[in-house]
């Protein structure tokens, strides 16, 4: 829809959104645990019983299958309860359906998912926004015969099929591939979930990291590396000299830099970690060396979150510690541990590992952000440990413990003996995952060539919690680049949380946003939801202990008639057309909701106004305007005789600032007319022109 508009009046947006969502109460009663044992290893109880990966009597254990181990949790039913997903190498994977009594039942055979292969990264997103969740994994082995990644597509009643070359997206080559973490995320914004994987030992063009956007299309995904600005290759057989090439581990799509959009980090081996800022316009700059990351050595595992309750999302590596004295020789790799990079909001992250108290974690894998204690700040898990037959020197990491920091106002407190957490194996994948629906998250370790663990969350400190569930409709159907952000009115500190797309290492938790809350049961004041369409919507005095669940509005336009009107305005129609007038002060919604107005009250400031510049009839406009990726545009046309308008493009228009508000994409333009070229008739009036889509 495309409607030309005349000028308005503008000011800021006061009144809220009011979404679709729907509340779930839960109530789950058990015995009480100790504070000193809050985490119980329930994996058999739970009926989670494999082995990931068996070596045959006399095989050298190498890489990379020493470094294998994934898993992957998503409600892939449909019936309210996450199902655990996890990666066996050489085997056939193993889907345990969640059967929402504290146990989980083997459906692989019954889905579908009956592939052998050398398994490893795997992570869920729902690809054709049919709202189910479809599931990729990589693949990590040498073989005589092809390899590719496999792609199982949900058919929506339970039943996968494993449609990777359909889609695009098996990444075959001929003998070798060495894949391991995969994410999800919309980095164009265009409603559909793209998808990177991570290439540890990288051979050649078929072996590398690589971004597959999802184009919606038949065959689905299309290489865009090269094109995006995120390829981490050197090809040899080009011209220069050849660097040092990616060895990564593990990546995320996440908004670093708060500006909407999603960013591309990456854990890699060897000193490679990379950070790509977006530049919202599908292409990513590497800005790496700016960022100051990189210095953990051996970047393998990543966990994103905003430990210190800045509104910033922080970073955090885990690498290898070597605390040993002497120590042993170094064999290719970094002995001085994890890294924790606090974000300035600069684009620039300082290295606050040693303040923070979380350098020594083994020989470091999967890590998490999470809040185990429910007590509004997040908490810090990792685990670790590793095991070759290639040197004796690497034999002391075998029995690395897992390790569970408490955040104690931003410095981390090892408690992980005194809570439970006893794993020494050698683990490799981890995440968090509130399994049993008690609200609070529970924790699962992959270990290689192992049993894993799972250890369900029994604190009974009382505290209360808040979880939003999202569920895309204008934006990707999963939700994953939203940011949940809560204010618990009562002086708790506010809380964001983006649902994420993975990954940990090798691994992707529930795409929730957990909040604790801490000991106050009063309703929380406000929860705001950022969709990337660049939607928002706020909720206010919702109800805690319980699963929020929030719909997405169809489109901008509906989202901001469900700001200024009530359900019956809305049902009438009279208020919320197009063309509706509801304030009579000559401007209609579209205009209104172009502009960032308040559609109920009249503005008594001239809508844009026109200073004198530096220089004589030089003209300063300053206006609003409602910036958003998807559903609505704006544009400045003039005109001289009010009959014949044009746009103004850069050669009439010259846009040195533009300045953001609070209200939800609405920015402050300040613009300079610039002068007619000689001969023709000057410009003597603008106009505003809004473009709705739905």
């Amino acid at each position: 829809m495309l409607l030309s508009c005349q000028w308005l009046e503008l000011k800021s947006l006061r009144a809220s959104v009011v979404g679709v969502f729907t509340f779930v109460s839960l109530v789950v009663c058990r015995p009480e645990a100790t504070a000193e044992e809050s985490f119980v290893d329930v994996t058999a109880a739970a009926g989670i019983d494999y082995i990931q990966w068996a070596p045959p009597a006399g095989w050298v254990k190498l890489t990379p299958q020493v470094m294998t181990g994934g898993a992957a949790v998503a409600d892939y039913d449909n019936d309210g309860w996450s199902d655990l997903l996890v990666t066996r190498y050489r085997d056939t994977d193993i889907l345990f359906r969640n059967r929402g009594d504290g146990t989980f039942e083997n459906a692989s055979q019954l889905a579908g998912i009956n592939l052998v292969a050398p398994s490893n990264g795997a992570g869920w997103g729902d690809i054709d926004n049919d709202g189910d969740a479809d599931l990729y994994i990589s693949v990590a082995d040498e073989s005589g015969d092809p390899l590719r990644n496999l792609l199982y597509v949900n058919g929506g009643d339970g039943t996968f099929f494993e449609q990777s070359q359909l889609w695009g997206a098996d990444l075959e080559s001929p003998n070798w591939h060495s894949g391991f973490s995969v994410c999800f995320g919309d980095y164009n914004r265009d409603g559909r979930l793209d998808l990177h994987t991570c290439q540890w030992a990288v051979t050649g063009p078929e072996n590398r990291s690589v971004l597959l956007m999802n184009t919606g299309l038949p065959g689905g995904f299309i290489d865009v590396t090269t094109g995006a600005g995120v390829e981490m290759w050197d090809d040899p057989q080009v011209g220069g000299p050849p660097e040092f090439t990616t060895q990564a581990f593990t990546s995320r799509l996440t908004d670093l830099d708060l500006d909407g959009w999603p960013d591309l980090v990456v854990a890699g081996d060897f000193e490679t970690s990379r950070i790509f800022w977006n530049k919202r316009d599908g292409t990513f700059a590497d800005g790496t060396e700016q960022a100051r990351i990189g210095g953990e050595e051996n970047g393998m595992g990543l966990a994103v979150g905003d430990y210190d309750g800045d509104g910033l999302p922080d970073l955090f590596f885990t690498s290898i510690y070597e605390s040993r004295r002497p120590e042993v020789p170094i064999l290719g790799w970094g002995v001085s541990g994890n890294r924790l990079y606090r974000n300035r909001g600069d684009r620039v992250f300082e290295d606050t590992t040693d303040i923070a108290g979380v350098r020594d974690g083994g020989w470091g894998w999967g890590a998490a952000f999470f809040d185990y204690d429910n007590d509004g700040d997040l908490d810090l898990a990792m685990t670790n440990g590793f095991e070759t037959d290639r040197w004796e020197s690497e034999a002391p990491f075998n029995t690395d413990p897992t390790k569970l920091w408490r955040n104690d106002g931003g410095t981390f407190t090892d408690i992980s003996s005194s809570v439970g957490i006893t794993d020494t194996g050698t683990g490799k994948g981890l995440l968090v995952f509130d399994y049993d629906k008690d609200g609070d998250l529970d924790l699962f370790i992959v270990n290689n060539s192992g049993a894993p663990i799972l250890y369900r969350n029994d604190l009974a400190n009382g505290n209360h919690w808040l979880r939003v569930k999202p569920r895309g409709r204008y934006s990707n159907r999963d939700g994953i680049g939203a940011v949940v952000t809560i204010m618990s009115g009562d002086g708790a500190p506010v809380q964001h949380r983006e649902i994420s797309g993975g990954s940990h290492y090798l691994t992707q938790s529930e795409k929730l946003a957990h909040f604790g809350l801490g000991a106050s049961a009063a309703p929380v004041h406000l929860v705001k939801v950022r969709w990337p369409s660049g939607i928002e919507q706020r909720f206010f005095n919702v109800a805690v202990d319980q699963v929020l669940e929030v719909t997405e509005p169809v489109s901008p336009y509906e989202a901001w008639l469900a700001e200024h009107f009530s359900e019956v305005e809305r049902a009438s129609g009279v208020m919320t057309a197009l063309l509706a007038d509801p304030d009579a002060d000559g401007l209609s919604n579209t205009l209104e909701f172009g502009s960032g107005l308040d559609p109920r009250s009249v503005e008594s400031t001239a809508p844009i106004e026109v200073l004198r510049g530096a220089t004589p009839g030089e003209k300063i406009l300053r206006y609003r305007r409602r910036s958003l990726p998807r559903g609505v545009s704006t544009m400045i046309e003039k005109s001289t005789d009010l009959q014949d308008w044009r746009p103004c493009h850069a050669a009439d228009l010259e846009i040195p600032t533009v300045n953001k508000t609070t209200d939800w994409g609405v920015e402050i333009v300040t613009a300079r007319l610039l002068n007619e070229p000689a001969g023709q008739a000057p410009v003597r009036y603008l106009r505003l022109r809004v473009m709705i889509e739905d």
